[in-house]
């Protein structure tokens, strides 16, 4: 062969195996980039999906909590305002079917009670799993400084939020003296309500009591709702963030993906 007949041989055997070189390659980053894609699916469908679920969850019973104090406070109301009308009305003009009224006021109140406090359990667990799940987000999209950022600045704001709210509840509860309670109740047990002066002192002290009670239940409700919107804007603020690190290899295409 003469040295152009070598020199074309050479420039296309380096040009075949160049376009072979470069299949096999782009084939290799074609599936990567599908096996990306599915695992970025998996992403969604295993940790973000389920963490919107459960948020809701959380949300859900939590906004049911804050307005069962609101309702607390009203019931431990109305169950006074009765014991009161009770005490202060004779018996032949309260009606042979007003002990079962206030049998149905008193088992209402005690409900709700239970319901407060099985929600109390229900969203403080709701809550421990949901922070899991966003921690684990942040691990999986890469965004862990972030969500530390974010969680710092949270956790900063509801501390806040309880020790204002501790500081209320104390100042209603100033003038009641725990130690106080038993030997009250005692006293009114074993009072002559047949005595004006007794009975102005019973309606007196359960008016206090139940004002002080109603009181409480209301500070609960309010500062749990502050607690209701700081988790939500937590949540926003963290949905938006994976959101973002979970949809830039879609929306930046093949080309960015490999380059």
């Amino acid at each position: 062969m003469s040295n152009g007949a070598q020199s074309f041989s050479s420039q296309l055997l380096i040009a075949i195996i160049s376009i072979s070189l470069g299949s096999f390659l782009f084939a290799g980053i074609l599936e990567n980039y599908k096996k990306d894609q599915g695992l970025q699916e998996e992403l969604i469908k295993d940790y973000f999906r389920p963490m919107r679920e459960l948020q809701s969850s959380c949300s859900s019973s939590h906004n049911e909590l804050f307005l069962k104090y609101g309702e607390l406070s009203g019931s431990y109301q109305l169950m006074s305002n009765e014991i009161v009308h009770m005490t202060v009305t004779p018996d032949s003009k309260l009606g042979q079917y007003y002990e079962a009224l206030q049998m149905s006021i008193i088992k209402a109140n005690v409900e709700l009670k239970k319901g407060v406090e099985d929600l109390e359990i229900t969203v403080k667990k709701c809550k421990t799993d949901l922070f899991l799940k966003y921690e684990e987000l942040s691990l999986v999209t890469g965004s862990y400084p972030e969500f530390m950022g974010l969680s710092k600045k949270y956790t900063d704001a509801i501390n806040s939020i309880y020790s204002e709210r501790q500081k209320k509840a104390k100042e209603n509860t100033k003038n009641l003296e725990p130690n106080q309670l038993i030997p009250l109740m005692r006293k009114f047990i074993a009072m002559d309500e047949s005595i004006d002066a007794n009975k102005s002192m019973l309606v007196s002290e359960m008016e206090r009591m139940s004002k002080l009670t109603s009181q409480h239940n209301l500070i609960m409700a309010e500062y749990e709702e502050l607690i209701f919107k700081k988790d939500y804007d937590l949540f926003l603020s963290l949905h938006d963030l994976y959101a973002i690190k979970i949809s830039k290899k879609y929306s930046d295409g093949f080309i960015s993906w490999v380059f």
